[in-house]
């Protein structure tokens, strides 16, 4: 198009572009067509499509979105192309899923392997740093699930999914811990029960005994910056 033929008035130019409006009518059909193929494809894709998503579901829905655009918008292109596609597509994703149900390495290799971010209220910081996990992100999972006590956590589980399974403590016995409220929220951290005879490390959540720890380098991560362990559930 020469720079000539572009005008802010051109109002047929801008809602319509160069095609002729037969064209509106057509997109609506093909739309329509993809609609239900799509809908078709991640019926057969299964259930778990409709849930957080794996990286080869991720890759699965973009390579879908990608496919179809073309299709619905040029005029020159036909439906079978990208239905060809979606059907390569359905086909790889099925093919995966069928290896990495019977391959436990194959699953590993493809899906990744569950990361134990903490351990008996402590984090877990070398497996934080390889699944690229903050201490905020994290602090902030478990505040969602309404916990404000790291030592009441028996384990956090970083799933291959990216979604985080929380284990706590059955019994009903006080631990205390780290406290995962936010240093600036000074109003809610004063109304706590803190024990004063604890001390845990605030990069790692280890909790010892005050006496003779305070002014010594954490065991679990080798930092020294305490603060009183707090005691509630």
């Amino acid at each position: 198009m020469d720079k000539d033929d572009i005008k802010l008035s051109d109002c047929g130019r801008i809602f319509l572009g160069d095609v002729p409006r037969q064209f509106i009518i057509e997109v609506i059909i093909r739309m329509t067509f993809i609609y239900v193929i799509i809908v078709v494809s991640l019926r057969l894709l299964g259930r778990r499509m409709e849930s957080m998503l794996s990286r080869g579901e991720m890759v699965t829905l973009v390579t879908l979105g990608a496919s179809v655009g073309v299709a619905i918008h040029t005029p020159e292109r036909g439906l079978l192309p990208s239905v060809t596609v979606i059907i390569i597509i359905i086909s790889l994703q099925a093919l995966q899923s069928y290896i990495t149900s019977r391959n436990s390495k194959a699953e590993k290799i493809l899906l990744d392997e569950i990361a134990t971010l903490v351990e008996d209220g402590r984090l877990v910081i070398k497996e934080m740093k390889k699944s690229r996990i903050t201490r905020e992100r994290l602090f902030a999972a478990l505040r969602l699930k309404g916990i404000i006590n790291l030592g009441t956590i028996q384990r956090v589980y970083f799933e291959a999914k990216g979604i985080f399974s929380i284990v706590t403590y059955i019994d009903q016995k006080e631990r205390p811990g780290l406290c995962l409220l936010p240093d600036s929220d000074l109003d809610f951290r004063n109304e706590l029960k803190y024990e004063e005879q604890y001390i845990a490390c605030k990069n790692c959540g280890n909790t010892v005994t005050k006496e003779n720890n305070i002014e010594k380098k954490c065991t679990n991560c080798d930092k020294k910056d305490w603060e009183i362990a707090v005691n509630e559930n």
